[in-house]
């Protein structure tokens, strides 16, 4: 095999390595959120601790993020715009942890052959305007995803928190925060 066979065969490689480990970051996300939810009342579930959003909202806005995300793997454009808000997932326990069930089988049967996949986003950034269409790729999507979740995990340790609710000591911490202890 010639130098630049052998460097497209690496350079392949090393993008379905780092979209693996995009994937897995989600999966870490995913098992977070399920670990939360173990043992939990439906009381701190929707509880509103001086604030007007519960653990159960923010959970719901992640998991809508997620299956955002794959259904525009099917159609083409990912259309973050296109939520469940006010949906059973926020305030019944049993059905956010079936919609994170899924969310988990998604990621695992996830076909990583779609690596450095364009795809169109869609989002409105701006309350007075139209969505905005941007190109993107599957793995710089994953790597929004993790962020996204990271984000609203440590909104919810605090709701959780404030609530008198355990949470595990690295809930909604990123992982370089993790690292550097």
């Amino acid at each position: 095999m010639g130098h630049r066979a052998e460097s497209r065969a690496g350079a392949s490689a090393g993008r379905r390595d780092s979209t693996a480990r995009l994937v897995d970051g989600c999966l870490a996300c995913v098992r977070q959120c399920d670990k939360l939810l173990l043992g939990m009342t439906d009381q701190v579930f929707n509880a509103q601790p001086g604030c007007d959003s519960s653990i159960g909202t923010h959970m719901r806005h992640i998991i809508d993020r997620y299956q955002c995300f794959f259904s525009g793997l099917e159609t083409g454009c990912i259309d973050y715009d296109d939520r469940r808000r006010g949906s059973r997932v926020e305030t019944e326990i049993n059905m956010a942890a079936g919609a994170i069930a899924e969310t988990r089988r998604r990621f695992q049967q996830l076909e990583l052959e779609r690596r450095g996949e364009e795809i169109i986003v869609s989002e409105l950034v701006h309350h007075d305007g139209e969505p905005t269409r941007a190109a993107s790729t599957l793995d710089r999507e994953l790597m929004g995803l993790i962020t996204h979740s990271i984000h609203h995990l440590a909104i919810i340790a605090l709701l959780a928190r404030a609530s008198g609710y355990p949470v595990p000591p690295n809930l909604g911490k990123a992982p370089s925060t993790i690292l550097a202890g």
